[in-house]
């Protein structure tokens, strides 16, 4: 019998021993190709985002920089604009943020600002009056003549970006150095040796919270920190730290320290403004300090370092014991590592822990002049691209005119007794082209229906300064002096119906100057001057003046029967204030990214629409209206001060307006009813008393206004428009082309007298 060989089988357990380790080997080769995919997927993630999208950021709004220009500015107004960018008194004025009034001056120290032309420093400034007015702009203490100094823009409004998150973008240069050695000293002491994680802190801050049955310390890096904000939610769990681990194994690898370190000062968070979260250094130094990163203090520095531990505990504002003892173990770290001396660290303790009181980074709420910046920057920079670097819109938002615009507006001029009566109000610079001030409501100013932009209603006489300015361009056949026939008129209107015009007085005078027409805004002479020259032309004139809605050329439209808001009507006004030139209004004068790269910057580009002497023979009519016209409440309220203004009103008294002007600024008053419910108020009695009180607020810059060489001053029969002379008391005096006085100076003009000049009316009328 053979015998049996000595092979044996495996034991089982032997065989399930060796299957396990196999698949757990296998098991590990798929984790680690897994892990391997998963960690290429959260390279990409990260890379994308930094690279391509790594913030977004608000559109921040900056009203004008008040330039402190000797004799144009009293104390009161340089007062009231330190109060708003909230300057603190100070006996030496040392610090940015800082002044002292005394007797005849103000000591000030004007803070570091990234203007729309560029940057400049802080200064010390010596600001020396004369009574009320500025008269010296002093370097301090050199106390050295300066041509021009301005005060830093107020922060007026932001447009938040998609994420509801508020930040200043700055850059890495921009941080003090400081700041940059305080935060790595506190948060992360090996930040530039470390791969963006730190083992051995991970597993020192892990035994300390399994010891303390709860989370006491943290083991994250600058860099995890940077992804936790970024990329991650702040769930605490493994899986979320070991995510966490990777991307900032990744960051740390694709992109380099100071590109880290700059990213993580932009995305730190400091806290709440409303609904608002304020991201960054940058917008934190504003908002805390109001001065900008550059310029922080060493007690600043360790209080927004100390911060970044937990906002909500180191509050400032809520929790200033909190932030007091934190600011305190800061600087004792940034003086024992020699990073501040002695001197500083104890002037630090004594610091006051805020520079802002405010708990906004806003002030102000201009809801409707932010809301005609908002339309215009969509047409500037659209889409939504411009998150991704923020921008710093530069407007030129006059905050004093624009609080004296509101409150004048809210008081109606006193006219609250009409019921449910709603108003809007523009100022505007018709020489720089620009928006200064607008209110699209007679209540509250929290937003809504903007009428000065949206309400559009008939214009009434308003339009009739553009009939006669362009009649007054052929002075062969319209000059001031000229008679215009004020008689019953019957004309076809637009749907073949007879329209018999009428005066606002139910009268008819017969044959009146052109000037006196125009003062006394009589309906009829002007439809006659504008049929004559033509109701296309007047049409094609209000195009030119910057009227951008197609019109009918009826002659309804003579008496302003074409609808136009209030911005619209400052817009085609500001041409005949400014000489017949013509620039489009703007509320925007430079865009740029927080980087500093301009998008925009207002170009001024102005196009003659009336002749210079037509304008200045307009001007000085509507100075006549002003002064004996149907704006003469006007000269009674404000006094002789030389404004332009010009009434309107609209059927049954459903619209009231009024526009004036002075060498500068350019006032538009709208008053009425959402419903167009008659009002009972003609321009005269309700816009302009609220023009007049922004008037005495503000005051006035009189006319300059050279009259033209093809012009001389005449004297005029107020009855017949002939020449009289110029001794005659009675007499009308105006500018005239024709100008010349009568041999025997008389007083009583005669048509033997003006035989070689123009025909008489009569002869005009019947062709004569």
């Amino acid at each position: 019998m053979a015998a049996k060989g000595n092979t044996k089988k495996a034991p089982k357990w032997q065989l399930s021993m060796r299957t396990v380790a196999w698949l757990l080997v296998k098991l590990a080769l798929a984790g680690s190709i897994l892990l391997l995919f998963y960690a290429v997927y959260l390279d990409g993630v990260v890379s994308e985002r930094f690279e391509q999208n790594r913030y977004q950021a608000p559109a921040l709004l900056y009203s004008r920089a008040l330039n402190l220009t000797p004799g144009s500015l009293t104390r009161q107004r340089v007062e009231a604009e330190l109060r708003a960018l909230e300057y603190s008194s100070s006996p030496g004025a040392r610090d940015q943020g800082e002044y002292n009034a005394r007797d005849n001056a103000i000591l000030l120290h004007r803070r570091a600002f990234d203007f729309a032309d560029g940057f400049e420093p802080s200064q010390r400034l010596l600001l020396q009056f004369d009574g009320s007015r500025l008269t010296d702009v002093l370097a301090w203490p050199s106390q050295q003549p300066l041509e021009q100094a301005r005060l830093e823009p107020q922060l007026i409004g932001r447009f938040a970006a998609d994420s509801g998150e508020d930040r200043l973008l700055v850059s890495l240069e921009e941080v003090p150095q400081l700041m940059q050695d305080t935060l790595l000293l506190v948060e992360d002491q090996d930040f530039y040796s470390h791969l963006g994680v730190k083992p051995t802190a991970i597993i020192r801050a892990a035994m300390a919270n399994l010891a303390a049955g709860r989370t006491v310390q943290g083991g994250s890096t600058l860099t995890q920190q940077l992804v936790k904000n970024m990329y991650l939610s702040r769930a605490q769990n493994l899986s979320r730290k070991f995510k966490e681990a990777l991307m900032a194994l990744s960051l740390d690898y694709r992109f380099s320290k100071d590109e880290i370190l700059e990213a993580y000062f932009n995305e730190v968070y400091f806290g709440q403004d409303r609904g608002h979260a304020i991201h960054g250094v940058g917008l934190a130094s504003q908002y805390f300090f109001g001065k900008a990163v550059e310029d922080l203090s060493a007690a600043e520095i360790a209080l927004l370092v100390g911060m970044v531990k937990g906002p909500s505990l180191y509050d400032p504002r809520r929790r200033p014991e909190n932030a007091i003892k934190r600011r305190e173990v800061v600087l004792r770290l940034m003086y024992e590592k020699q990073l501040i001396s002695q001197v500083h660290y104890l002037a630090a303790l004594d610091a006051p822990l805020l520079r802002r009181e405010s708990s906004r980074l806003v002030l102000g709420d201009r809801p409707d002049y932010v809301d005609l910046v908002q339309r215009e920057l969509r047409q500037l920079v659209p889409g939504r691209e411009w998150q991704q670097t923020g921008l710093r819109v530069f407007t030129h938002l006059d905050p004093y005119l624009q609080s004296q615009a509101e409150q004048a507006l809210q008081r109606r001029g006193g006219r609250v007794d009409v019921a449910e009566l709603e108003g809007a109000i523009v100022v505007s610079d018709h020489q720089q082209g620009v928006i200064r001030a607008l209110a699209g409501t007679a209540g509250d100013t929290t937003g809504g229906f903007n009428r000065a932009l949206d309400a559009k209603r008939p214009i009434g006489s308003l339009i009739k300064p553009f009939t006669y300015t362009l009649a007054l361009e052929d002075p062969a056949s319209y000059r001031l002096e000229t008679l215009i026939d004020d008689s019953p008129l019957t004309l076809i209107d637009e749907r073949d119906r007879e329209w018999t015009p009428r005066n606002f007085d139910g009268e008819f005078k017969g044959p009146v100057t052109l000037y006196q027409s125009y003062i006394e805004s009589r309906n009829v002479p002007a439809i006659r001057v504008g049929m004559d020259i033509g109701v296309e032309q007047v049409r094609e004139r209000l195009y030119n003046a910057g009227f951008a809605t197609r019109t009918h050329a009826y002659p309804s439209l003579l008496l302003g029967a074409v609808d136009m808001s209030p911005v619209e009507v400052s817009q085609i006004y500001s041409v005949l204030a400014n000489r017949g030139e013509q620039q489009r209004l703007t509320s925007i004068e430079a865009v740029s990214t927080h980087w500093g790269q301009q998008l925009y910057r207002q170009q001024r580009r102005a196009q003659r629409v009336f002749t210079e002497t037509s304008a200045y023979l307009n001007t000085f009519a509507l100075q006549g209206v002003a002064q004996e016209g149907t704006a003469r409440a006007l000269t009674t309220l404000v006094g002789e001060t030389g404004l332009a203004g010009k009434t309107g009103s609209t059927n049954e008294l459903r619209d009231s307006w009024f526009v004036s002007f002075d060498d500068r600024l350019l006032t538009t008053v709208w008053l009425g009813r959402d419903d167009n419910q008659p009002i009972g108020l003609t321009g005269s009695n309700g816009a302009l008393l609220v023009a007049a009180d922004l008037w005495n607020q503000t005051g006035v810059e009189p006319l300059q206004r050279a009259q033209p060489a093809t012009l001389s001053s005449g004297a005029f029969d107020r009855l017949s428009g002939l020449p009289v002379g110029l001794e005659c008391a009675a007499a009308l005096r105006l500018p005239s082309h024709q100008y010349r006085e009568p041999a025997n100076g008389r007083c009583a003009g005669t048509e033997d007298d003006d035989e070689d000049d123009e025909p008489n009316w009569l002869q005009r009328l019947f062709g004569g």
